[in-house]
């Protein structure tokens, strides 16, 4: 069993974006999908790694916007990786290619999903089969 699925084995799950529209829609549907539980929403990579404290022991996944101020997807997935090396790591970019998305899966990301190009659901399906 993978360390940090809880309450009926949910997979808890933070989200990081700088877009207030984006960390809505994605709070919402991981909020609907019962495999699910949300667990942190934030701004920047800044703010979640000062919160992550307050999810070990719980959290499974980060979801990260590769751009983003403070620390963007890059820098925080590098601190995660080494810091919580049990985390899987997302991207959420509006990138899917090029020598950011390249960082990304050298700072520990499993996989960048494409905004606009891959649904909410695509991606939750893709994380759960993570677990599987």
């Amino acid at each position: 069993m993978v360390t940090g699925l809880i309450n009926k084995r949910k997979i808890s799950i933070a989200v990081a974006d700088d877009s207030p529209i984006i960390r809505q829609m994605l709070s919402l549907l991981i909020e609907k999908d019962e495999r699910f539980r949300l667990v942190g929403v934030f701004e920047d990579g800044s703010e979640l790694i000062s919160n992550i404290k307050e999810m070990s022991g719980s959290l499974s996944v980060c979801l990260l916007d590769i751009m983003m101020p403070q620390y963007n997807g890059i820098e925080t997935a590098g601190i995660l990786q080494v810091e919580h090396p049990e985390l899987l790591i997302f991207g959420y970019s509006s990138f899917s290619e090029g020598p950011l998305v390249d960082e990304m899966y050298q700072n520990g990301a499993k996989r960048v999903f494409q905004k606009g190009k891959c649904t909410v659901t695509q991606l939750l399906d893709v994380i759960y089969e993570e677990f599987i």
